[in-house]
């Protein structure tokens, strides 16, 4: 592969469907939740707008979900539950995901309307994300076959006492999805919580909440009874804390930020409910002396400028050994200075807008923080304008500071990288380690053996060998410190089994 045929994420023209125009318009009227199959405007009167954050047009207005849309759909879940949903077969909900899947497929321009023109996505990433809907359902429901439901085979205790374990759906779980992925991240919550058994509410992000609700137009379609499938847009601080100070939320799967998931967390163990976490990152990335720096440089570059950054494990922190140092800091400097800034819904955009107004500001204050921490900038970031349109546009941002100067401590959410030298391996394992986070990192070497042995010391969910940004069903993706809570991480196979509660049952024949 030739350094010059690595490019970063590329958009093509996009149009939306009028199929869409239609869903957002909604007749003039505000989107509302949905609740047991039908569209619920919300009680608190508030109304959010949904917007284009490459032109800040107004989309679509969507109805804010509280207290009481959260206790009906919690109401709405059970009665489904109890009705017959937790008695349908795994064959049965086996073919309901994959009807939606086929739906899914045949609507999938509205859905790349969602990514591209609500979430700021170029068309080439929005187009991979599309496969991750089947590939989820069809992963999870292979695991549901291989997996007992109900009664496990009976252990012999001692004379006279049999136990086994029952293992069931929980009833009623939540997923609050964050705006960045928010159709691979709903499908890593839906289809594992649906193929256990479980009835189900939505959280979507405030910013993004337009392809969960398509996705409950689709499941009506898809003919999933009433109840099973509930969507409550909504902000955080409000319809997310409703979702976890309920009582009858059994478990409740978090992805966003550390601050917030520790809120819920507080928040939902009042009641006990358990609660997984995936909390954001700060990557780190390890060039070897044996790397190929313009090589390595455009690759790392490639995944650091992902979604303009804004991945949970996205690449800030670049810790370069000294013999290809210089060459690799000239290198991705002439990535970041030729990557294409303009709106993500037009033929060559590579570095798109940011996600909202509070963003710019976030991403200046992290800047500032590096050169106030003796980050010298060789590209200095900040606004930028793109001619004709009003959106939230940034420059890249390219640092190089001291070998353990600390001038990027926390995750920036933009194409921001902080590349350090080090004297030997050895270093730069301790500093790409020395950081709150821990959700992926990676290494780039032509020495296999020597890559895996680095991967393994990271103090990370996700070690990775010349690539980043790496997922695939099977193999959980979690993160460690801050970057993670309890359980087994997401899209694996034991990612199902917390979908399930297990019960220990002992029975001992009767005493005389």
């Amino acid at each position: 592969m030739a350094p010059g045929d690595i490019q970063a994420f590329t958009a093509d023209d996009f149009t939306a469907p009028q199929a869409f125009e239609n869903f957002c318009y909604n007749g003039g009227k505000p989107l509302g939740g949905v609740i047991a199959g039908k569209s619920v405007p919300g009680s608190m009167n508030a109304v959010i707008d949904v917007i284009n954050p490459g032109t800040k047009e107004v989309l679509a207005r969507v109805s804010e979900m509280g207290y009481d849309e959260v206790n009906l759909a919690v109401e709405a879940g059970y009665r489904a539950f109890q009705g017959g949903w937790k008695n349908t077969t795994l064959q049965e909900r086996a073919a309901l995901i994959m009807k939606l899947v086929e739906l899914f497929e045949r609507d999938k321009e509205i859905f790349l309307a969602c990514e591209i023109l609500n979430g700021g996505k170029v068309s080439e990433l929005a187009h991979g994300d599309m496969g991750a809907v089947r590939r989820t359902a069809e992963y999870f429901i292979g695991v549901a076959r291989e997996t007992t439901f109900g009664d496990s085979s009976v252990q012999r205790v001692r004379r006279g006492l049999d136990g086994y374990t029952y293992a069931e759906p929980w009833g009623v779980v939540a997923g609050i999805i964050p705006w960045n992925y928010p159709v691979v991240l709903a499908a890593w919550f839906m289809m594992p919580a649906l193929i256990a058994g479980n009835c189900i509410l939505v959280k979507p992000s405030e910013e993004t909440p337009l392809s969960a609700l398509y996705f409950a137009k689709l499941a009506d379609e898809a003919g999933f009874p009433p109840g099973v499938i509930n969507v409550l847009p909504g902000r955080g601080e409000l319809s997310g804390k409703f979702i976890a100070e309920h009582p009858g939320v059994r478990f409740i799967a978090f992805t966003g930020s550390p601050g917030v998931g520790q809120s819920i967390l507080r928040a939902a163990d009042k009641h006990g409910t358990r609660v997984k976490r995936e909390m954001g990152g700060n990557g780190s990335a390890i060039v070897c002396a044996d790397a190929d720096p313009e090589l390595v440089a455009r690759l790392i570059g490639r995944n650091a400028n992902q979604h303009f950054g804004q991945t949970c494990s996205t690449i800030h922190r670049v810790f370069a050994e000294r013999p290809v140092f210089d060459d690799f800091v000239d290198a991705s400097e002439a990535f970041f200075k030729g990557l294409k800034i303009g709106n993500q819904a037009e033929r060559g955009t590579q570095l798109g807008p940011v996600i909202n107004s509070r963003q710019p500001q976030r991403i200046i204050q992290g800047i500032e923080l590096a050169r106030a921490n003796g980050a010298e900038p060789i590209l200095g970031g900040g606004r930028a304008s793109v001619p004709g349109y009003d959106g939230y546009y940034m420059k890249p941002t390219l640092l190089r500071s001291k070998t353990w100067s600390d001038c990027n401590p926390a995750e920036i959410f933009h194409t921001f990288v902080n590349v350090q030298p080090v004297d030997s391996l050895e270093q730069a394992i301790q500093c790409a380690n020395n950081t709150r986070y821990g959700l992926g990192s990676s290494v780039w070497t032509k020495d296999l053996e020597l890559g895996q042995r680095i991967a393994k010391r990271f103090r990370d969910g996700t070690g990775q060998v010349n690539c980043h940004n790496t997922v695939a069903p099977g193999i959980p993706y979690s993160g460690q410190g801050i970057s993670g809570g309890p359980g087994a991480g997401t899209n694996c196979a034991e990612t199902l089994r917390d979908y399930l509660q297990v019960k220990a049952i002992f029975v001992s024949d009767y005493p005389g």
